[in-house]
C-alpha cells in the first residue's frame, strides 16, 4: 500500500509524534532533545509582534499617501492660480481703457475675443479648487482626528501645511 506523505505528516503531527528520522542504531529512542509539542506548535508566540498596525481601517502609509495626495492637489491648485493671475496681469495691462462692445454682450466678451474674461473666469476656477482642495484636507484632517492617527502619519510636514491653509483662506 502507497500511504502519500501528507497523510502520514499530517497523523504523525496529531498522534504528537515528531516528524524526525527515526533514531540510529545505539542512541536512545527515549524523548529526543529539543522536541516541541503539539500545544507549542499551535499557540502564538506571545512575544511575536506585527508591524502592520491600522488606525480608521487605514495603515500608516495608506494616511501618508492620502495626506500627500491632499496637498499635492492644493499645492498644484495654488500654483495655477498664480499662473492665471500672472497671465491676468500681463493682459489687462497693455489693453486700453476705452471699450466698446455690441448691446447685450458684456464689455470683457468683446475684448480681442474674450481673452480676459477667459483669463477672470480661469481665477475663479483656480480659487474655487483650492477652497475645494483645502475642504478635502480639512476632511481628511477630522477623519485623521476620530480615528486617532498620530501626526507623524499625517504626511510630510503636516504642521506647516496647516499653517498654510488658514492663511491662504485668510488671504481671500
Amino acid at each position: 500500500m502507497n500511504v502519500p506523505r501528507w497523510l502520514f505528516v499530517s497523523l504523525a503531527l496529531l498522534a504528537g509524534g515528531s516528524l524526525s528520522a527515526p533514531p540510529a542504531r545505539g542512541q536512545d529512542a527515549a524523548a529526543p532533545s529539543g522536541s516541541v509539542g503539539l500545544d507549542q506548535l499551535l499557540r502564538i508566540p506571545a512575544d511575536l509582534e506585527f508591524d502592520v498596525e491600522k488606525r480608521g481601517g487605514l495603515t500608516r502609509s495608506e494616511w501618508i499617501a492620502r495626506y500627500d495626495e491632499a496637498r499635492a492637489s492644493l499645492l498644484a491648485a495654488r500654483a495655477g492660480l498664480a499662473d492665471a493671475q500672472e497671465r491676468l496681469s500681463k493682459f489687462a495691462g497693455r489693453k486700453d481703457n476705452w471699450n466698446m462692445a455690441p448691446p447685450g454682450l458684456p464689455v470683457e466678451a468683446a475684448e480681442s475675443g474674450g481673452d480676459t474674461y477667459r483669463l477672470r473666469e480661469e481665477v475663479r476656477r483656480w480659487r474655487a479648487e483650492i477652497e475645494r482642495a483645502e475642504g478635502r484636507l480639512r476632511e481628511l484632517d477630522i477623519q485623521a482626528s476620530l480615528a486617532g492617527v498620530p501626526d507623524g502619519w499625517r504626511g510630510t510636514n503636516p504642521g506647516a501645511e496647516n499653517e498654510t491653509v488658514t492663511q491662504g483662506s485668510a488671504a481671500r
